[in-house]
This record gives C-alpha cells, structure tokens and sequence, in this order.
C-alpha cells in the first residue's frame, strides 16, 4: 500500500491553535483535528481538566510546566516508537526507557503482520469544515487494516475511563474518514495504544457496527466546531 504524497505543512502558532495548510489548495486553511476535539470538549471533560489544574496548583506545581514536560516526553516517545516501528531497534534515553519497554513487550505486536506507513499527515476539505491531522501508524493485521495511535501516560496514572477513550477512537474516526477521502483507504479497525511507565499498555479498539458510533460523533463534533468559528466571524 502506497500512500500518496500530499503538501501539508503543519503550523503551531505560540499563541492560537494549531493548524494546517495544504500547498495543492493555498485557500484553505485547514484546523488540526486536535484543536478541534479542545474546542468542543463536554462539560465534564472541562471539569475533570479543571479539578486536574486545581489539584496541581495545591501541591505547587504549575500545571503549564507539568504540560509541557509530558509533551515533550511523549514526543520523544513517539519518536523512538516511529523509529521502532521502521528500524526495530533504537536506542532510548534513560528518562523514556520504562515507557518504551513496555511498548516492547506488548502483545499486541505478535499479532502485527506488516507496519504500512509510519506518521502520516492527511485532511479533508470535503465535510463540514476543513480539518487535517497527524496519525501515528497504519498496520495490517489479518489482511486487515488497522488505524493506530498511541498515548503516552503520565507515571501512577489508571488506565483511561470509557470517556477518555471514546474521545481517542473519536480522533482516530476523523484520520479513518480523511484517508478514505484523499487517499482511498479504507480502515477496518482503530486501536488507541495507552502506554505507561509502570504498568502494561492498554488497548482500546473499535471495528464493525461500532464505527459508525465514533462517525457521528467526530461530525457532531465538527459541525460544532464550524459553528464556532462562524460565530467568531460573524
């Protein structure tokens, strides 16, 4: 399976969202599917954040601190990963090592028959909004292709809620409908790759009917965002 080279650039303004720009089509400007999943956030997805922030505050922390330095981990993460997942055997620093080992010595690699594509950009400009994102691998299990994308944890953390989870296949959804949109791949499966640095990963997937699920949400999701943006401009 080849996947067609697109021109998308991705742009992390130090103060606004992330985006994206396609150099095929200079008019569009084409939100990240993260911002967007930030922007429409559930109540209680807002209270459990600022509960979080709070907490961290109490024990003196700055919870902008403590952001940056799990984004900077996970990227770090992600990269050894993409390069595991090519090469099989990179080094690892010393502070990613307990993350990385326990991404070693998941099961779920014994099942993998073909890593097709590592980090890939993809967007779509055929739905309600414009949108575009990174996933982090495309892989074929069974003559099946599966749509992956892991997370990375913080040390001590439990394994994610239904709410939490249901928020990662709805990511993953908007990558699935992009690739089928420009690229023309259809994805059989999507599996969310929870690792930790002290216990096994934990996998959440989705296939089948249960698909359709996370569709309707990733779409109620953007047309949500859509109106924001009209409101803002309006």
């Amino acid at each position: 399976m080849n996947l067609q080279e697109n021109q998308l650039l991705q742009v992390n303004p130090t103060d606004g969202e992330r985006y994206y720009l396609n150099e095929d089509r200079p008019f569009l400007k084409y939100a990240s599917v993260t911002s967007i999943l930030s922007a429409t956030q559930s109540d209680s997805t807002k209270k459990a954040i600022d509960l979080w922030r709070k907490s961290l505050v109490r024990k003196g922390e700055d919870p902008k601190d403590v952001l940056k330095k799990a984004a900077l981990r996970g990227t770090e993460i992600h990269e050894w990963t993409d390069e595991w997942l090519s090469v099989r055997d990179p080094g690892m620093s010393p502070h990613i090592a307990p993350w990385c080992h326990y991404i070693k010595k998941a099961p779920f690699w014994n099942y993998v028959d073909e890593v097709l594509c590592t980090e890939q950009k993809v967007y779509s400009d055929k739905s309600i909004y414009p949108y575009a994102g990174t996933f982090d691998a495309l892989l074929r299990i069974k003559n099946k292709v599966i749509l992956f994308d892991l997370k990375t944890k913080n040390p001590e953390k439990k394994y994610p809620t239904k709410q939490v989870v249901n928020e990662a296949l709805c990511q993953l959804q908007a990558y699935r409908l992009a690739l089928k949109e420009n690229q023309g791949i259809n994805v059989d499966r999507l599996v969310a790759f929870y690792a930790f640095p002290d216990q096994p990963v934990y996998l959440a997937a989705c296939s089948g009917k249960d698909l359709k699920e996370h569709e309707e949400s990733w779409l109620k999701r953007l047309a949500q965002y859509a109106k924001i943006k009209d409101q803002n401009h309006g």
